[in-house]
């Protein structure tokens, strides 16, 4: 007996046109752009432990040694007043996330991002001689006389100095070090076994506590959001205006923060049911192998080298 089959099983169907809405594509709102941003956070946030389990020069260290090696890399950062200094800490802080093996361009698009906005923007205004007088290298602004607003008399002519510029590299450079190094630790070490290394360097017991409940309620959270906006994206048709999508997160904030009380009493009754104590209480870490002690002795010397220069 011969088969038939339905023809929409048979006939290849045209693509299917871009949606529109009163003869213009459909714009994704700001919510939309939002929440998928924060989702991206999230995947990065769990994809921590990929990076963590890889084998690298940073994954083989200790815990202990890596909490040390944060400590003590921040310390060297902040105490370096030298641009040859800060490039050759980034220069070794480069060399290290290599070794490790880490996708260097997730990893340095991130350091690059957040030096941008905290490092550069936030410092940008000491180049100008109003902040940082000295010889201008580059007129920016020239006044036909000396302006001056109440008691600050104002240069006749603003332009970038040597002085300012050398204060804004130096500062955006120890920003994306500083970032540089957390962040390397944070990629190469578990999250249980960093709050282990912290326990152990007697760091108190509240907040150790504070710290875990909220690197795993952060993830809820904004999962719970994003599966929100998800749902609510499937029921519409066409193009949503932002007025509605304002209103929408408006309702989500106070949704959410209601459901975080009653979630925290949940967790708190549900942990102190099952014997919740205010101590932490984890496995004792075994003692370090020779190849930690060479490691963390080779770091150290090499800060004690940057330190120098």
């Amino acid at each position: 007996m011969k088969e038939i089959l339905p023809s929409f099983l048979t006939v290849k169907s045209p693509p299917e046109p871009e949606e529109k809405t009163a003869g213009r594509r459909l714009r994704r709102s700001f919510v939309h752009q939002g929440l998928a941003y924060a989702a991206a956070i999230l995947r990065t946030g769990f994809s921590q432990w990929e990076t963590s389990s890889k084998r690298g020069f940073f994954q083989g260290l200790d815990s202990r040694v890596k909490v040390l090696f944060l400590v003590f890399f921040m310390v060297i950062v902040s105490i370096q007043y030298t641009l040859i200094s800060q490039a050759a800490t980034a220069f070794f802080l480069l060399g290290l996330a290599v070794s490790s093996r880490l996708a260097l361009g997730k990893h340095y698009g991130r350091i690059l991002l957040l030096t941008f906005i905290f490092g550069f923007l936030t410092t940008w205004p000491a180049a100008f001689n109003i902040f940082s007088p000295g010889d201008i290298l580059w007129p920016v602004f020239r006044f036909e006389k000396d302006p001056t607003w109440g008691p600050i008399t104002v240069p006749r002519e603003i332009g970038l100095t040597y002085e300012g510029l050398r204060r804004t590299a130096l500062l955006s450079l120890r920003v994306m070090n500083s970032l540089s190094i957390s962040l390397l630790v944070f990629a190469t070490t578990p999250f249980t076994e960093f709050i282990k290394a912290l326990k152990v360097f007697r760091v108190p017991d509240v907040f150790l506590l504070t710290i875990t409940l909220s690197y795993k309620y952060i993830f809820i959270f904004v999962q719970t959001v994003y599966d929100m906006h998800i749902a609510k994206k499937s029921r519409l048709v066409g193009a949503e205006s932002g007025r509605a999508a304002r209103h929408w997160v408006s309702g989500r904030l106070a949704f959410m923060f209601h459901k975080s009380q009653q979630q925290c009493e949940e967790v708190f009754k549900a942990m102190t049911v099952r014997g919740l104590a205010d101590t932490v209480k984890l496995r004792r870490l075994p003692p370090l192998a020779t190849k930690n002690w060479g490691f963390g002795a080779g770091l150290l010397v090499s800060g004690l080298l940057l330190v120098l220069l």
